[in-house]
């Protein structure tokens, strides 16, 4: 029996046709010299790469209108200015985005990334609430509801494999979340739910991968008193890379058995070149195994659906495996036009950045394959 509808605002999400969206220029650099000051796009410096307006390449429309997206999972969103005024130094606007976004009924999973958690971490928990305030604002934009296009609050990704950050930290961001609804008086049935993504480690060899990880995240919201927002907003995500036949299982029985009330879906599923335990070599057999994956982790009972990892391949920023996973990738050799970041922003202002021409991988039909059927 399905729980989702105990959660206010979850059954919005259902089903989950997800991408992990991380549209890197080709010119971006990996950190620490990293060329756009982080790899947060989706605002108002980049709108040529999501939207289709002023020549856009209008990824946000492509994923939903071609593929049957309707979820993106982000990464990194920079802290937003306050709500009508300009974005200040190191701040991004994503309102147009998220406006985007509703436009093409896609639902957006809104980060607050390893990089506030690491600071919360090294003791700069203060700022952080601050800028999670700002964060929260932006959502709702001083409404009592938010942001037709938010989805979701994902705090960080893969705390149990991190070393940056722990456990707690994850819970100290969420109070700090909590805490900044509170001030704006938003009502429990306008909150998003929450989720902390966790990798499929399994610890011990126990055939329970994620298991572990979601239990100390459990015993940790205990501990911090929030147990009730475990129940009423906690969505669990996990990150998989295994072939359909086991994601089956575990959504049948591994995971359900640990937690039978608890809904989750996967917030990375996929497979790079080479991988699969071995049975992917090239694109053409990356679409197989994927699409086995799809086939396998249809939504039901307390699954919500999955996001594919990811939309593009990240050759720019890294290399070797971690560069293969995309549904795209760059066009050879490189094809580009230019979008202005506008002026007065800092970093950046005036600067130019690239609007590359794609190229669709194999991958790209077999997610749209399942996601248009569905």
């Amino acid at each position: 029996m399905s729980n989702i509808g105990k959660i206010a605002n979850a059954s919005a999400l259902l089903p989950i046709r997800g991408v992990c969206y991380e549209p890197t220029p080709s010119d971006d650099t990996a950190p620490p010299l990293q060329r756009y000051f982080d790899s947060d796009y989706a605002n108002s410096d980049f709108p040529l790469l999501w939207g289709k307006a002023n020549s856009g390449r209008g990824d946000v429309a492509n994923l939903a209108g071609n593929v049957g997206v309707n979820f993106l999972h982000l990464y990194n969103w920079s802290v937003p200015p306050a709500p009508g005024t300009p974005p200040g130094p190191y701040q991004r606007n994503h309102l147009p985005f998220l406006d985007e976004c509703h436009t093409h009924h896609v639902k957006v999973f809104v980060p607050i990334s390893n990089y506030f958690l690491e600071q919360i971490h090294q003791g700069n928990g203060t700022t952080v609430a601050t800028q999670i305030s700002a964060m929260v604002t932006e959502i709702y934009d001083n409404k009592q509801t938010p942001h037709a296009a938010a989805g979701i609050w994902g705090i960080g990704n893969e705390f149990d494999l991190a070393g940056g950050f722990t456990v707690n930290d994850v819970v100290t961001a969420i109070q700090y979340l909590i805490a900044a609804e509170q001030a704006l008086d938003i009502p429990p049935r306008a909150r998003l739910p929450i989720t902390a993504p966790v990798s499929f480690a399994d610890p011990g060899g126990a055939n329970k991968p994620g298991i572990v990880a979601i239990q100390n995240l459990q015993a940790a919201f205990v501990t911090a008193g929030l147990q009730a927002v475990w129940t009423d907003r906690f969505i669990a995500s996990v990150n998989p890379f295994n072939d359909g036949a086991y994601l089956k299982t575990y959504i049948d029985n591994i995971f359900p058995t640990a937690f039978p009330d608890l809904p989750f879906f996967f917030t990375e599923m996929g497979s790079s070149i080479p991988g699969g335990g071995g049975t992917v070599t090239d694109e053409h057999t990356q679409a197989k195994y994927v699409l086995s994956q799809l086939h396998n982790s249809a939504p039901r009972a307390n699954f919500m659906g999955t996001c594919v990892f990811q939309d593009l391949d990240q050759s720019a920023v890294k290399t070797g495996t971690e560069a293969t996973f995309g549904m795209s990738k760059y066009v050879t050799p490189l094809s580009y036009t230019h979008g202005t970041i506008p002026s007065g922003y800092t970093p950046g202002g005036g600067e130019t950045y690239r609007v590359d021409t794609l190229q669709n991988k194999p991958l790209y039909d077999s997610v749209k394959t399942v996601y248009k059927a569905t």
